[in-house]
């Protein structure tokens, strides 16, 4: 009976919050940020989760387990079919190169940090405190793209190379985000989080590229008959749901895989903005849904140093600023680039979530910690992004006139 009005509940949100556009109110840019990433449908798991109302208890919460695992596929394949390699080899170089930089610097710091926080106080054990330092570490680098969504709606900027450039490491970091974290899943052994040998990495690389390309594979033949509108989304759904569930047969990652598949038919499939199109579309009552199961699993009783939130918070900050400090320096550049840029590239989210749901998925034991940190953290610099990206171009913004100056009308 709970499952049931759980699914009412949980349908129902999804099914409105999919059709309602952004409040037509005069709200502050923070605020309006932290309704465009969904905060509020986590805030609604909060409050039917075991911290509240105990509709979505751990065991209603785990029978929710085949619709994540599809919905991770989902995330993967819409990440990763927008990544067609011609398009990007038009790209400045420079840019993917800065992206880089900063991925690494921002992971090192934010991972070093955090981990010899949990040392020093000894919250946990040196092994768990290895675990989630690197998984918080590998959250840390990646950007949501909100706040530069709602900058890029309510002003306009002079410089809009630079405003590019921080669009593109908004884009891009967050497929370095996936890489480390495929590294992290690749040298573990499933259920002990221990470190496993090589052979067990390459198996895990056969079995992870297997997933994603035999699904891929088959997408492309059977589109070779030629499929009405219909037929087509039926069988991207199909497929979808295919990847996922071979992934999770196989113990591996489906948002991986669902990214590896987006990457082979975003480069083989004539039909890949249709695709991406019809990803697009069910993007969002998917994402509410599953907002809502991870709010549901956030546990505000666990004993979590409130320290540690504000250790990640402050070391991602150090981390996105010293690390597109280096990298900017590494490359002259045509324009000018604030020193502070970095401060523009904290908003967090997107594939954040992913990545921490998954990991939920594969060691639920030591993920609650990391949920806490990551849930905390994201209100925190939703809330304060906008205004930093304004920040960094103070000399640069002239803020437009009309309904975009008060008004969001993003889905």
């Amino acid at each position: 009976m709970k499952f049931l009005i759980a699914i009412i509940i949980i349908a129902g949100t999804a099914l409105i919050g999919s059709r309602i556009t952004f409040i037509r109110k005069q709200l502050g840019l923070g605020v309006k940020n932290i309704f465009f990433t969904g905060i509020e449908y986590i805030l609604l798991g909060l409050l039917l989760g075991g911290s509240g109302l105990k509709i979505l208890d751990t065991d209603t919460i785990r029978k929710f387990q085949p619709f994540l695992i599809f919905g991770l596929a989902w995330v993967g394949y819409l990440y990763g079919i927008q990544f067609e390699i011609k398009l990007v080899r038009t790209l400045p170089k420079k840019f993917f190169s800065i992206t880089a930089i900063q991925a690494i610097i921002t992971f090192v710091i934010v991972s070093l940090s955090m981990f010899t926080f949990f040392c020093l106080l000894s919250i946990i054990s040196f092994e768990k405190a290895i675990i989630i330092s690197i998984v918080l570490g590998i959250t840390a680098l990646s950007t949501a793209q909100s706040a530069l969504a709602i900058a890029n709606r309510n002003f306009k900027f002079k410089d809009q190379r630079l405003f590019d450039l921080l669009r593109y490491i908004a884009a891009v970091d967050g497929l370095f985000s996936m890489f480390f974290f495929s590294l992290f899943l690749a040298f573990t052994n499933p259920g002990t989080a221990t470190i496993a040998p090589l052979l067990s990495a390459l198996k895990w690389t056969g079995l992870t590229t297997f997933a994603a390309l035999i699904p891929a594979m088959i997408f492309l033949l059977m589109n070779k008959t030629g499929y009405k509108h219909g037929d087509f989304l039926l069988l991207l759904t199909g497929i979808i749901a295919f990847t996922g569930g071979m992934s999770w047969q196989l113990g591996i990652s489906p948002l991986i895989s669902g990214l590896i598949a987006g990457i082979f038919i975003a480069n083989t499939c004539k039909f890949r903005i249709r695709a991406l199109n019809f990803l697009s579309d069910g993007e969002k009552p998917i994402y509410i849904i599953m907002l809502i199961i991870l709010g549901a699993g956030w546990d505000l009783g666990q004993k979590m140093s409130m320290a540690a939130v504000l250790i990640f918070i402050v070391f991602r900050a150090a981390g996105k600023v010293m690390g597109n400090f280096a990298a900017v320096k590494s490359f002259r550049s045509a324009f000018r680039i604030p020193p502070g840029v970095g401060f523009s590239l904290l908003s967090q989210g997107g594939i954040s979530f992913g990545i921490i749901i998954n990991f939920n998925i594969l060691y639920p034991e030591l993920s609650t910690q990391i949920i806490y940190i990551i849930l905390i953290s994201t209100f925190f610099f939703e809330l304060i992004s906008p205004r930093l990206i304004l920040a960094s171009f103070q000399e640069r913004v002239n803020q437009t006139s009309g309904p975009l100056s008060g008004e969001y009308d993003e889905k």
